[in-house]
């Protein structure tokens, strides 16, 4: 039996042991003298009603019900004023906390009629100030159980909520989890897809050329090489984080990163042009890093379908309160795109990044062909928190 179980069940012995013993004490009119039989007898019977307070946890409306059918029978059977009511408002407190509404509330009637059928005044016109006395006991006996099914129906509410506020917790840190694990996925997604695709493309290309131009099929040896350690260390970065309480932030690509972005992938064999409107400002950490994830994953997609030898261009219109990325492409490409690079998942991940932080992303295709992506993010962090 554990630590916690026994100072459990030595409370239960305590209270109910308590209870009978002020009964015997102070309701049931039993003179305190061992020799007496009517001594005996309660005590035999409160040690009755001490072995079922024992189980007013488990059983609590089948103790209320015995107790209160034991002390009730108490007076008739010994012959005595006999009457025990602590007891009786033990096991109802129980009722209240651990039973549905309804079960306490025929045991408070219960209660009740025990109170008012023990203390009905009788007026007799040479007392009257005895029929004062009555009526206060009568009011006494029915505001008590009143005051312990209320008190216990209250301490049941705030169980309830405490459960409540409880699994709360429990779905919102499930929730939290959830939400890093796809902030977590998309990184490495956006991390991976762009280092492998721009490694399979120069690979491509290096092979094609190792016979007749030895010095380029280097160079695309040699970006091959610095892709992967790039991807490498940036994952080595976000696996640190994982493992600390290291700010992200520090540790992300950001807007200045992006001319360093386009050189992998001219070197990739893409043609890209950057043109920059505006004057570019200090947003947000988490604005920053959807700027340079926006810029990536479009261009990204330009080699995965338009391929090797393809014409894009990159837009950045900074206002006061947003920035606005464009990335289009002609559609035109001398080598076969690579479409089964793609996991499907980056657009609906960039989608939700520029959602979360207040922004918008949309796709299409202009007249002249190719591909468009857009992206609108303010330029100050407005994280929107779902339902």
């Amino acid at each position: 039996m554990t630590s916690s179980r026994l100072r459990s069940v030595a409370a239960d012995v305590a209270l109910a042991l308590a209870a009978c013993a002020l009964d015997m004490v102070l309701f049931s009119h039993v003179p305190l003298r061992p020799g007496e039989r009517l001594f005996w007898f309660a005590v035999g019977y409160l040690g009755l009603v001490f072995v079922l307070l024992l189980a007013r946890r488990r059983h609590p409306a089948a103790v209320f019900a015995a107790v209160l059918a034991l002390v009730a029978l108490a007076e008739p059977v010994s012959g005595h004023p006999f009457r025990a009511e602590i007891v009786v408002y033990v096991a109802l407190f129980t009722v209240a906390v651990r039973c549905r509404v309804e079960v306490a509330g025929v045991a408070l009637v219960g209660a009740l009629l025990y109170g008012i059928r023990s203390s009905t005044p009788e007026f007799d016109p040479a007392q009257p100030e005895e029929l004062v006395v009555d009526l206060a006991a009568a009011a006494y006996l029915t505001v008590l159980p009143l005051s312990v099914w209320v008190a216990g129906r209250g301490v049941r509410a705030s169980r309830e909520h405490a459960q409540v506020l409880e699994a709360r917790r429990e779905l919102e840190a499930r929730q939290a989890v959830v939400e890093e694990r796809g902030r977590i996925a998309r990184e490495l997604h956006d991390v991976v897809s762009h280092a492998v695709t721009v490694m399979v493309l120069q690979a491509a290309g290096g092979r094609r050329v190792l016979d007749r131009d030895p010095a380029r099929a280097g160079r695309a040896f040699d970006t091959i090489e610095q892709v992967g350690e790039d991807a490498m260390g940036e994952l080595r970065r976000m696996l640190d984080v994982l493992r600390t309480d290291v700010d992200t932030a520090e540790l992300r690509s950001g807007v200045d990163d992006v001319p360093g972005l386009l050189d992998s992938f001219r070197a990739a064999g893409v043609q890209v042009v950057l043109r920059v409107t505006g004057e570019p400002r200090v947003v947000a950490p988490s604005v920053d890093l959807a700027v340079y994830r926006v810029v990536q994953e479009g261009l990204t997609n330009v080699t995965k379908h338009a391929g090797a030898g393809a014409s894009a261009e990159v837009r950045m219109t900074w206002t006061a309160d947003r920035v606005e990325i464009e990335v289009t492409d002609d559609g035109g490409g001398d080598a076969a795109p690579r479409r089964g690079l793609s996991t499907g998942h980056g657009l609906s991940g960039l989608r939700e990044r520029c959602a979360a932080l207040g922004g918008n992303l949309t796709t299409g295709q202009p007249h002249g062909g190719g591909f468009r992506l857009t992206a609108v993010l303010p330029v100050a962090d407005r994280l929107v928190v779902s339902g």
